[in-house]
């Protein structure tokens, strides 16, 4: 991309979680780029439109669609842009594909490179501790410059089972290589802290922990409680979000790997699950909210009904909430990322989402 010409950026999932924070970010970047692009979000809903402009004004253009079964009114918005940044559902496969054939467009259009982001999660390489349905050595790692996790994720596709959102991540990355699209996957462990989004501000695992605490007025964990995760503050997150999108639209991508090589993470920090429920229960019990600490273990039958919104089903909530994955992010630190939000901001979070239930309650 010249320096002559203004990249058109598209964003989907502004009113999400991840989506709404990356937008703020980018909308204050102090890149002379982006500040000069005009974010454009595809959103469902004149309501959201409107709240959109009202906020960013002429920095945000609107595309509206159905939903994200809108596979043709996807295709259309990406053909209009250089770079796609995709935060909605990754388990939806055909919107994904939709968004790579419509960048495939623009590049067919113009000659020059197309690039996509995709937003994953690391339960993708999840072993499966309580279940023993797969198991990986004892405290394996995965380097995202030493270690093909494409070729990993593949043999897991073969070999275990299909799992939908590592089923999506990979499709991305081979349509993205048949269409000539440069491609970025994202994999991101436990995300936390509050979004800075107009509309969701609350990650997934940890306000869930807390709901469920809530509700039974004490907390829980599948199986032993001994698998590690990472994680990462949705705000780091989101900065390297726009890292990757000024390097891409300042340096044409310089240094940033695609496709089977582009799989990337964003962990800043692990975690025990069971240090999850029980820094949920400290914080709990502390508001007066239930009366006891201790964290009960609970079978996968029966964490699958309460945790997650009661989806997905015992795999999920293993794969999610009981398992081993741990990831280095070497790519970003490479890249210049330097994530801020470290030990004090995990231990707070807690505190922060326990408050934040009780007040919706």
């Amino acid at each position: 991309m010249s320096s002559s010409e203004t990249p058109q950026i598209l964003l989907t999932g502004a009113f999400g979680y991840i989506g709404g924070t990356i937008l703020s970010y980018l909308i204050s970047s102090d890149s002379p780029v982006l500040s000069a692009s005009t974010i454009t979000c595809l959103v469902r809903g004149p309501d959201r439109a409107a709240k959109l402009t009202e906020t960013y004004g002429s920095r945000v253009r609107i595309i509206l669609y159905k939903d994200l079964d809108d596979v043709e009114a996807a295709t259309a918005a990406a053909a209009q842009h250089d770079l796609v940044i995709n935060t909605t559902n990754g388990f939806h496969t055909p919107s994904a594909v939709a968004l790579i054939k419509g960048l495939a467009q623009r590049k067919a259009s113009t000659g020059r490179d197309v690039w996509y982001i995709q937003t994953s999660g690391t339960s993708n390489l999840s072993d499966r501790p309580v279940t023993g349905l797969w198991k990986e050595p004892e405290g394996r790692e995965f380097d995202d410059v030493k270690d093909d996790v494409y070729g990993y994720e593949k043999s897991r596709e073969e070999n275990d089972h299909k799992y939908f959102q590592r089923t999506t991540e990979l499709t991305v990355v081979d349509t993205s290589l048949e269409y000539g699209v440069k491609t970025v996957v994202i994999m991101s462990g436990l995300i936390f802290g509050r979004g800075k989004g107009l509309f969701n501000k609350d990650s997934i695992q940890i306000p869930d922990v807390v709901r469920a605490a809530l509700k039974r007025k004490r907390t829980a964990v599948p199986g032993h409680g001994k698998g590690v995760w990472d994680h990462v503050h949705v705000e780091d997150l989101a900065e390297l979000y726009v890292l990757l999108a000024r390097q891409i639209v300042e340096k044409g991508g310089e240094g940033v790997p695609t496709g089977k090589k582009g799989i990337i993470f964003s962990g800043n920090g692990r975690h025990a699950w069971e240090e999850v429920a029980q820094r949920v229960a400290d914080a709990a019990y502390a508001e007066g909210a239930i009366a006891q600490k201790e964290v009960e273990h609970l079978e996968l039958s029966e964490a699958a009904k309460i945790f997650l919104g009661g989806q997905g089903g015992e795999e999920f909530v293993e794969l999610a909430l009981a398992s081993n994955s741990r990831t280095v992010a070497s790519v970003a630190k490479n890249l210049g990322w330097k994530p801020t939000r470290g030990e004090e901001a995990w231990k707070a979070t807690f505190k922060e989402a326990v408050k934040a239930e009780l007040e919706k309650l």
